[in-house]
């Protein structure tokens, strides 16, 4: 079930969804899943069940599209899709009337985003999941999530300042 290069290439298209939804061990998934959840509740009234689910299957197509273009061959789990949600959720509490927060939460990302690129993934964690972290997925999601923000936040906040 995992996102892998030469099988979608050979027409398995599902493999760009499925990719994220499935892992390489139980640690793995538990990780994620427990993150995934996490995001859902702290981002939840603000985000409605539909608005979640559209984003996330939005970020799954588009984002395991895109990752034709990074150097992975194969990838499993939700960390890039997390990534993503996170981006886009505190994009639009910069549109909202929770401006600080947004502003905290793209920090604290941003700078976690950029030790990976700059160190790598966390060895703990590659142990403990028993592959290396896709720091590129992580960033590629993350600045998808931002654009999906933009794309939908920027016109209404734009339509709603200019209107007040």
């Amino acid at each position: 079930m995992s996102w892998n290069k030469q099988l979608i290439s050979q027409g398995e298209y599902w493999r760009i969804v499925a990719g994220n939804l499935s892992h390489n061990n139980l640690i793995h998934w538990l990780m994620n899943v427990a993150t995934l959840v996490l995001v859902y509740f702290v981002f939840d009234d603000r985000l409605s069940n539909q608005h979640f689910m559209l984003i996330s299957i939005s970020l799954c197509l588009v984002g395991g599209g895109l990752l034709w273009f990074a150097k992975y061959d194969e990838y499993v789990g939700l960390s890039g899709l997390i990534h993503g949600l996170i981006a886009y959720a505190a994009m639009a509490d910069l549109f909202t009337d929770k401006k600080r927060v947004g502003a905290i939460i793209l920090t604290g990302l941003s700078a976690k985003l950029l030790m990976e690129q700059l160190y790598g993934g966390d060895p703990w964690v590659t142990d403990l999941i028993g592959i290396d972290v896709a720091i590129d997925a992580h960033l590629l999601f993350a600045v998808l999530g931002i654009s999906f923000a933009l794309l939908l936040w920027w016109p209404l906040w734009r339509s709603y300042k200019l209107s007040t």
